[in-house]
């Protein structure tokens, strides 16, 4: 794995740590819950910038994206039972093939 995936990888678990820490802010409106969401962020896009030393922003930005939807994704159908549709499940598809076009082109 290089480093530019590691690193927008790490990002991205972080940014999707945050936003569920937001999701419990909304649900039990915990100043702790925000405090913990912003800081999670913040150390996310971090993450992020410091990709963009290795690969192109757009590319860096695309991918960081594309896995925090996935991991939401797979967060909001374990711990939540939210289900998504077919097409949602396809939507996910087409952007798990777009990781793969964008590193293996």
């Amino acid at each position: 794995m290089n480093n530019a995936i590691l690193y927008i990888t790490i990002g991205a678990l972080f940014d999707t740590f945050g936003d569920l820490f937001m999701k419990n802010w909304v649900i039990n409106n915990s100043k702790a819950y925000f405090a913990f969401g912003m800081l999670f962020y913040v150390v996310g896009l971090s993450f992020l910038a410091y990709s963009f030393t290795f690969k192109n922003i757009v590319i860096a930005s695309v991918l960081f994206l594309i896995f925090n939807v996935v991991l939401l994704s797979l967060v909001n159908w374990f711990v939540y039972s939210e289900a998504l549709s077919h097409k949602e499940i396809a939507g996910l598809c087409l952007g798990l093939m777009a990781v793969v076009l964008f590193e293996y082109n």
